[in-house]
């Protein structure tokens, strides 16, 4: 469980250890970093970025498509950016926001993103090009992945072997599909077919959820939807099977699971052929990276599930039909190449002390306060869960931190060799079930003990501290570059508070020591400046 450190940091006997407020010279002045490290703006006034990537000395960020199409943009050493490739520059539904991840492998960019499926919705996809000539060489190399719900496919990353691996976020919050996705997330009323899909067969035991209608003239109006199934499309009987998403059986044209990691050969004639799964039972495995020391081991950040709530006649009101309370965020790990691992969802969640899985009708889940509601029940039969073995969380986030992608440091000079640094993007209160501005900064967490403490914090849980336009906001993506930690920050974006400002997006860099920036400036982006 995260470890509330006072202003993100502990006295210690050395004086690394000694937090001190940034000032306006060292880098943003919101924040707290410990002494003798420095935060500096390497790049500013982007458009909620989301991803960054390195290559062949060059530096390229991915934006995501909030206020505009999504765009892919090089950085050059003085962090001036410009644009290789936009949505508006292929035919029509190719490439659609959010992307969530770019990456560099084999000498192309690798993005994850949305486009229009041959349904009519949108589809995640994984595509890939040529930095030097973007719209020429631009290949979608697998689509028809589930994303058109509440989330969509997330990060993408390359073994030593050089074969790729990616995640997908669920649909809904607990598998059901509900009028939150309306009210609070919005794709509903575009995707009214649309649900979580099973990566492998799964058994339903007939439990069904009555929720209201969110678009519906008829204010009584409600509708039963049972788990993995379109809204209102009635009660499912005990022995229901959904059968599961491949590529070989693709289910109302998707090939893949939801709450999923998945592997591919990259240089296969036809890559969708090679999937594999790898891990299921997640809820939003946003971040996923390997561990240096192994690279077989992946490890994956969760999003842990939300209590959705909006104002219904004044009155704040949980919306959803299966809430859960007190889930915090996870940190996994799991072999990959062998049989896939069971992590839980939509079933079985984790103790936010000890990691150990706990059931969905455990105490800790349900809530007894101002927004009461009964312990959520299972939703798939004993003998599904009598087939899986529930893998524990090596770590806890803070609940509603958005804990986010992340890398690990492999740097004497940065210091903290082998502890991970995670970007919490953040909560979204109170929509989610989040009583307070929680996250918003960077953790430095040791994968092997499970402690977590705060690395970068803000200098108080205030939105008008947060969301500072010249500060840092949002980190959403770490990535270490030799000796430099690169902190991709998607800007001031709070829409439950109308703070949504595009422009406002940076690139930080993160040193032990004075004079990173000034190395990349006046050596650009070469070897002598630690980028390649």
């Amino acid at each position: 469980m995260k470890k509330n450190i006072a202003l993100g940091c502990v006295a210690g006997v050395l004086a690394f250890f000694v937090c001190t407020s940034v000032n306006a010279a060292r880098g943003p002045s919101n924040v707290t970093v410990p002494n003798g490290y420095f935060v500096e703006a390497f790049s500013t006034g982007l458009d909620f970025p989301t991803a960054i990537a390195f290559g062949e000395g060059k530096v390229w960020v991915a934006e995501a498509g909030l206020s505009g199409p999504p765009v892919i943009r090089q950085i050059n050493g003085r962090g001036v950016a410009r644009s290789i490739l936009s949505g508006g520059d292929l035919d029509e539904g190719m490439l659609m926001g959010p992307v969530t991840d770019v990456t560099f492998h084999a000498g192309r960019l690798w993005i994850t993103h949305r486009a229009l499926g041959d349904t009519g919705l949108q589809v995640g996809a994984i595509s890939s090009f040529d930095p030097d000539d973007p719209v020429d060489t631009f290949r979608t190399v697998i689509t028809n992945l589930p994303a058109a719900g509440d989330h969509s496919v997330e990060e993408i990353t390359f073994s030593r072997s050089g074969r790729a691996y990616f995640s997908i976020g669920s649909a809904t919050n607990s598998g059901v599909v509900g009028a939150d996705n309306a009210l609070i997330t919005g794709w509903l009323p575009d995707a009214t077919s649309f649900h979580d899909f099973a990566p492998v067969n799964i058994t339903l035991n007939g439990a069904s959820f009555e929720t209201a209608v969110p678009f519906s003239l008829d204010p009584s109006a409600t509708a039963v939807t049972a788990p993995y199934r379109p809204f209102g499309s009635g009660a499912v009987s005990p022995g229901t099977v959904i059968p599961a998403a491949t590529p070989a059986t693709p289910q109302e044209g998707i090939i893949a699971g939801n709450g999923t990691v998945y592997s591919f050969d990259p240089a296969a004639a036809d890559p969708t052929s090679t999937m594999r799964l790898e891990a299921w039972g997640f809820r939003n495995p946003y971040g996923i990276g390997f561990d240096p020391s192994n690279p077989n081991h992946l490890y994956v950040t969760n999003n842990g599930a939300d209590t959705r709530s909006a104002e219904i006649e004044g009155t704040l009101t949980v919306v959803e039909s299966r809430p859960l309370e007190e889930d915090a965020d996870d940190l996994y790990g799991l072999m990959v190449g062998g049989e896939a691992e069971f992590f839980g969802w939509p079933d079985f969640f984790h103790d936010e002390v000890t990691g150990a899985a706990l059931p969905v009708t455990d105490a800790t889940f349900c809530e007894q306060g101002e927004l009461s509601f009964p312990c959520p029940g299972f939703v798939l039969t004993e003998s599904v869960h009598e087939a899986l073995t529930v893998q524990p969380a090596l770590a806890q986030f803070e609940e509603h931190s958005s804990a986010n992608k992340f890398d690990i440091s492999t740097s004497q000079k940065f210091r903290f060799m082998g502890d991970m640094f995670v970007a919490e993007t953040g909560s979204l209160p109170p929509a989610t079930g989040a009583e307070d501005f929680v996250g918003f900064s960077v953790v430095r967490t040791n994968p092997v003990t499970g402690v977590v403490q705060d690395f970068i914090a803000h200098t108080s849980n205030d939105p008008d501290v947060i969301f500072e336009p010249e500060g840092l906001n949002k980190p959403i993506d770490v990535k270490f570059r030799g000796d430099v930690m690169f902190i991709v920050d998607l800007g001031v974006f709070e829409p439950g508070l109308g703070m949504v400002q595009p422009g406002t997006g940076k690139i930080w860099v993160v040193s032990h020591g004075k004079g990173a920036l000034n190395g990349i400036t006046s050596g650009g982006l070469s070897k002598k400046s630690g980028l390649r």
